[in-house]
């Protein structure tokens, strides 16, 4: 599971602030994220280092940025700026493969 790990990149997308006529609500932008050490990540996020759940421990999961979450990653945002009055932004992972 190490290796998949290290392989994840950061983003963070924006999503519209109203659902479409299908209900879901579109990515707007997306800021691909200098890396981050994940300590930082866990400490902005309120995660665990010891939890059990992977998905969890390693912020996998895409998970709602609040403001205070916003300008800690602010200044790992590439060509971008995470501006909360416009879209709701996630934090996301992904990988090149």
């Amino acid at each position: 599971m190490s290796n998949a790990i290290d392989g994840i990149k950061r983003a963070v997308a924006g999503y519209s602030k109203f659902a479409n006529e299908s209900g879901t609500h579109n990515i707007e932008v997306d800021y691909e994220l200098k890396p981050i050490k994940l300590s930082l990540l866990q400490e902005w996020f309120d995660v665990d280092p010891e939890d059990e759940d992977v998905a969890a421990r390693y912020l996998i999961n895409s998970i709602e940025i609040n403001e205070e979450q916003a300008k800690a990653l602010q200044p790992y945002v590439i060509d971008g700026v995470i501006d909360l009055d416009k879209y709701d932004f996630r934090l996301e992972c992904y990988t090149d493969e």
